[in-house]
């Protein structure tokens, strides 16, 4: 399921952009959820706790215009391809800045929906494999297959690989619902496993291919070795 959000303050043209959007996405047999707004200040209260994993955004909006949501987003939120969509080509070298996936002038709607589209499914199957997240020095970006676990720090996350610990904002959770369908398991309240880094299972905590161990949650033990034993057998 892609999650697909669009924000244009004029009505008609918003209703047509989703109309042409699912379209374009269901001729490539791509299952879509979309929310679509007239408001940006909606679209910021959607985005708090919904995740985008496309936005189709104008730029030129009354009250908050486009480019002031993508700032606030290039400060949360690293994962959602933004695609600015525009009648202002002079727009186009402002909005760099923010790291636009895409751009599309509203003229020429139509003719490179389709190919933006082909780009968006592309980069959505190669991000299914990477993790990108920022830190005190920067964007990193690491294959899902290198992570050997998430253990939650307060409001912030390390991340475990066999060579190095990274330490990032974030919940989870939210890691937690984004990379279940990837192998990850929730073996704790304070853990999150990847299941091809699972080395042993013991009675109440679990060794990592690294050699760590990590406690496994009483309440939920028994699920968590049906879920890891049922991973194993593949």
């Amino acid at each position: 399921m892609i999650n697909i959000a669009i924000c244009d303050d004029e009505e008609v043209i918003l209703n047509d952009m989703k109309e042409k959007i699912k379209k374009v996405f269901d001729v490539q047999k791509a299952e879509t959820k979309i929310y679509s707004t007239s408001s940006p200040v909606e679209l910021l209260t959607y985005l708090e706790t919904n995740k985008a994993d496309v936005l189709f955004l104008d730029i030129d909006m009354p009250d908050i215009s486009g480019m002031e949501i993508a700032k606030q987003m290039l400060n949360e939120d690293l994962n959602t391809l933004l695609i600015f969509v525009t009648n202002h080509e002079s727009l186009v070298y402002q909005s760099f800045r923010y790291h636009p996936f895409g751009f599309i002038r509203k003229s020429f709607f139509d003719n490179v929906l389709e190919e933006q589209v082909q780009n968006i499914l592309e980069e959505l199957t190669k991000r299914n494999n990477t993790f990108s997240f920022k830190t005190n020095d920067g964007i990193c970006r690491l294959k899902l297959s290198q992570i050997i676990y998430f253990e939650s720090e307060s409001n912030y996350v390390k991340l475990h690989t066999k060579e190095e610990e990274y330490r990032f904002r974030g919940t989870l959770t939210s890691l937690e619902n984004q990379f279940s369908r990837n192998g990850f398991i929730r073996v704790h309240k304070g853990f999150l496993v990847n299941q091809e880094h699972i080395y042993f299972i013991q009675s109440d905590d679990i060794k990592l291919s690294d050699g760590s161990v990590v406690p496994m949650s009483r309440m939920n033990k028994e699920t968590v070795k049906a879920k890891i034993m049922s991973y194993m057998r593949y």
